[in-house]
């Protein structure tokens, strides 16, 4: 199928995780036997654009720009193992945008890109793919050079929805969409944390399975609270998860946390945690609509609700 001169535009939420983070890792699931997670996806995006190109260059726009006429000497893996898995031999401009600066997000932002990549090549092929083929293909392709990424990654970003998800040992996973009046009573903001110069892939290698046998215990609980509409007790399993995931590893915290939850210690119902593995990215904070919150004031934040778009796509001329 050729598209001419068309422009494909593909998006993809961002997602955060409530509870179960780490339970989602294939050593804990073989151990365990499974993994659970309460998580959804943001009103942020990542975007991928793809067109046609007629000098017989790859241009690959992204923090860097890299022009190839090869698709196998692409140095970004995330561009170049989709464009093999598709067999794309027609040279083309892709050009790699996000809402927020993506790198150690911890909001899954590699999954994200790697799912609107999916999705824009597959239109470009004219090959027909539904959200969670794409997804279960953005596991299996984000694998190829980052093996430690979590099931529940691209599953958070792509599937629509306030969700449960239970990952079963021979690879299947059961969606449990929760019904809630959760985002009515509550506002969430993100607050950036620098990095002190440690990857998700070091937090990830560094943690400890046994501790986080508790962390999947909290994730039945919580999906019990958010049932029945227990948001107080739900929204205390998140700093109780928070306090269990630290013991985890001696890599997730680092100053710049502790002296934020310093501050936000001194607030009545208000609750936090840490999104991704740990070390940076953006400390989730959850508030009661009723209540003040004049930290904010004083630091740089992302207002963030739940997406309901999706994965979306576009063919511009």
């Amino acid at each position: 199928m050729s598209f001419g001169n068309k422009m494909i535009v593909a998006s993809c939420p961002l997602r955060v995780s409530f509870l179960g983070g780490s339970t989602d890792l294939e050593d804990f699931i073989e151990e365990y036997g499974y993994g659970e997670v309460i998580n959804f996806p943001i009103n942020l995006y990542t975007y991928v654009s793809i067109n046609k190109r007629y000098d017989g260059k790859f241009l690959i726009q992204y923090a860097k720009t890299e022009s190839v006429t090869e698709v196998s000497d692409i140095k970004n893996e995330l561009v170049r193992v989709v464009l093999e898995h598709f067999k794309v031999k027609t040279p083309m401009t892709v050009a790699l945008n996000a809402d927020i600066p993506s790198h150690g997000s911890g909001l899954a932002s590699s999954s994200s890109f790697m799912i609107s990549m999916i999705k824009a090549t597959s239109i470009f092929k004219g090959i027909e793919m539904d959200d969670y083929e794409i997804c279960d293909l953005a596991l299996s392709l984000e694998r190829k050079f980052n093996p430690l990424v979590g099931r529940q990654d691209p599953m958070g970003c792509g599937l629509k929805g306030f969700k449960h998800l239970h990952f079963n040992l021979n690879g299947g996973v059961s969606i449990n969409p929760i019904v809630s009046d959760y985002f009515k009573n509550h506002e969430l903001f993100l607050i950036p944390i620098s990095k002190n110069g440690r990857s998700s892939t070091d937090v990830l290698k560094s943690l400890n399975m046994g501790n986080r046998e508790s962390i999947l215990k909290i994730v039945k609980s919580g999906f019990k609270y958010l049932n029945k509409n227990k948001f107080n007790d739900f929204n205390q399993l998140i700093l109780d998860s928070w306090e269990e995931k630290k013991k985890t590893s001696n890599l997730i915290t680092n100053s710049n946390i502790v002296n934020l939850e310093k501050s936000l210690k001194k607030y009545k119902n208000v609750y936090y945690k840490l999104c991704g593995a740990g070390g940076g990215g953006y400390m989730l904070i959850i508030k009661q609509n009723k209540n003040s919150l004049d930290l904010l004031q004083n630091n740089s934040y992302i207002n963030i609700n739940i997406d309901n778009r999706g994965i979306k796509s576009w063919e511009l001329n």
